[in-house]
Formats: C-alpha cells, sequence, structure tokens
C-alpha cells in the first residue's frame, strides 16, 4: 500500500475514533441523566408510600420500569461502544506501529471509566 493510501486509512480510522468516543460520551451523559431520574422517582415512591397513595405507586412503577430499561439499553450500548473503541486504538496502533497519540482529555473524562463508577 503507498505510503498516502495508508496515510489516509490511518485519518479515516481517527474520525471514526473520535466518532466512536463522542457516541460514547453522549451515552454516558444520557446514563447519567436516567440515573438522576431513576433517584427522583425513588423519592417520590417513597413519599407516595408513606401517604397510602396507592394509584400514584402504580405510576411511579410504570415510569420506574420504563427509565430502567432504557438505562439498561444505555448500558449495553457503551458496552459495545467500548469493545469498538477498543478494537479502533488495537487496528491504529497495529497500522502506525506505535502507541496512540496522547488525547488532550484527562483518564478521569475518559467515557468508560464512568461506567465503574455508578
Amino acid at each position: 500500500m503507498s505510503e498516502e493510501g495508508s496515510r489516509e486509512l490511518i485519518e479515516s480510522i481517527k474520525r471514526q475514533q473520535a466518532e466512536t468516543r463522542i457516541c460514547l460520551s453522549l451515552a454516558n451523559r444520557h446514563i447519567n441523566t436516567l440515573y438522576s431520574q431513576v433517584q427522583d422517582l425513588e423519592e417520590q415512591f417513597r413519599t407516595a408510600m408513606v401517604f397510602k397513595k396507592h394509584s400514584a405507586r402504580y405510576n411511579l412503577r410504570q415510569k420506574l420500569a420504563v427509565i430502567m430499561g432504557l438505562k439498561i439499553v444505555y448500558l449495553n450500548y457503551c458496552s459495545v461502544k467500548s469493545q469498538e473503541l477498543e478494537r479502533i486504538k488495537r487496528k491504529l496502533r497495529s497500522l502506525t506501529g506505535r502507541e496512540d497519540e496522547a488525547m488532550d482529555t484527562d483518564s478521569l473524562e475518559e467515557p468508560s471509566t464512568s461506567l465503574v463508577e455508578m
């Protein structure tokens, strides 16, 4: 393969890596939002239990079930995107023959690490 062709391939892979990181970051942001919504609904559910509001509890349980389902879908999506990102990194490393260039993000900002904190 010519040098220009391999350079274009590497640039294409880097763009794909950046897009995957963005998708993973957005999904993690959605997971955090869903997590806060679950906490709010659980608090409302406890309040409804104290005041014996059975119809409110039913509605809150339904909302909780939907949000928990969405959260599971996003967690699975994040898992797939993390695996894809690792595959892209390995491919990029094999093409360049060296480690990835340092990114301008901290390891604390890495999207895949926020899943562990939950």
